[in-house]
């Protein structure tokens, strides 16, 4: 019977009958239903088939993007503009609650489905492939991607918002990658990260340089990956052999730290220095690594490890127990510094 339901409700989002509008009630209702009871269709429907359509709804270009953003602030629908503008607005508030409820509910399978969709726009584009070209598939999502950015920002800022940050550390990566996907890079130019999208810059796993334009993210892999927002490319790097729990760039950009509490570890990096390297630093290397704390099996339930700058080549590291140490990040230089 669940099944039965399920897939009737998902033809009425994916595919509405034809002889009702567009902006049906029923199509809203499903809508509704599909978004509130998504933890009993989920077995039953493609979620990434869903997110996409609900994000497809949320681009509809007879709702202008100030009644939009109203919906996103307040969930109301100003009283302004034709009975066709305000159905529409109707299913775009409907569509847009669906996609929270169903983000809240799968927050790690969502992340993933959007992270695997625009990789493929992503290299597909890069391949020199027209989005209008690419559309005419009927599995491609590209259009959607390309006018959705806005509602995909919105979504995951959610996510981001509402999950527990144990939870958002093993998805941390791909929600960068989603969000520097939705914000125009021009942007960089005159705003910081923490603007753009506060929620991001309070975790210890993600820092950003504006010098730089670089944003450094953390991984449960041990990885740190080192994101350029003015073209989006990644650099892996393999700062740890265990859960990274901390990073920080210095202000200049050229030098990054990174910490990892089952480790015990402080792992120090600079970019290369020089006439050639004043306008773009050159890429981050290993010239440190520094015993912090014995490696912990568990970390601390109720706060996270910090990094705290105290000059250009001098680091605090408040570890989880309310515990200092400090570093001087200058490869000849003793390795550690107690205060």
């Amino acid at each position: 019977m669940l099944r039965g339901v399920a897939a009737h409700l998902f033809s009425q989002l994916i595919k509405p009958p034809t002889q009702l509008p567009l902006h049906s009630p029923v199509r809203r209702a499903s809508v509704d239903l599909i978004g509130r009871g998504f933890g009993v269709w989920c077995e039953f429907v493609n979620l990434t088939a869903v997110i996409m359509t609900l994000l497809e709804l949320q681009t509809d270009p007879l709702v202008p993007i100030e009644i939009k953003k109203a919906i996103a602030q307040s969930g109301n629908i100003p009283g302004t503009g034709n009975k066709e503008c305000l159905a529409a607005a109707a299913t775009v508030r409907a569509a847009y609650q669906a996609s929270i409820l169903i983000a809240n509910n799968k927050p790690q399978q969502t992340v993933t489905a959007l992270s695997k969709e625009i990789l493929t726009f992503k290299c597909d584009v890069e391949a020199g492939l027209s989005i209008q070209s690419l559309s005419v598939f009927p599995s491609s999502y590209h259009t959607v991607l390309d006018k959705g950015r806005y509602p995909i920002y919105l979504l995951v800022q959610n996510i981001i918002e509402k999950t527990k940050a144990r939870d958002l550390a093993a998805i941390i990566v791909k929600i960068v990658e989603i969000m520097l996907f939705c914000i125009d890079t021009e942007q960089f130019k005159t705003r910081t990260l923490s603007e753009l999208v506060p929620s991001l810059t309070k975790n210890v796993l993600i820092d950003y340089c504006s010098a730089t334009q670089q944003v450094v993210v953390g991984s449960a892999e041990g990885l740190v990956h080192v994101f350029d927002v003015k073209n989006t490319k990644c650099t892996p790097l393999h700062a740890h052999n265990a859960p990274t729990s901390a990073v920080s760039l210095a202000t200049n950009g050229r030098t990054l730290v990174t910490f990892s509490e089952s480790e015990g570890r402080v792992s120090i990096w600079q970019s290369s220095s020089g006439l050639l390297s004043l306008m773009s630093p050159g890429p981050l290397k290993l010239v440190r690594v520094v015993d912090a704390l014995p490696p912990l099996s568990t970390n601390h339930p109720s706060r996270s490890p910090l990094f705290k700058w105290e000059a250009t080549k001098l680091v605090s590291l408040y570890l989880s127990d309310g515990t200092k140490k400090s570093f001087a990040c200058v490869a000849l230089l003793p390795l550690q510094v107690h205060l």
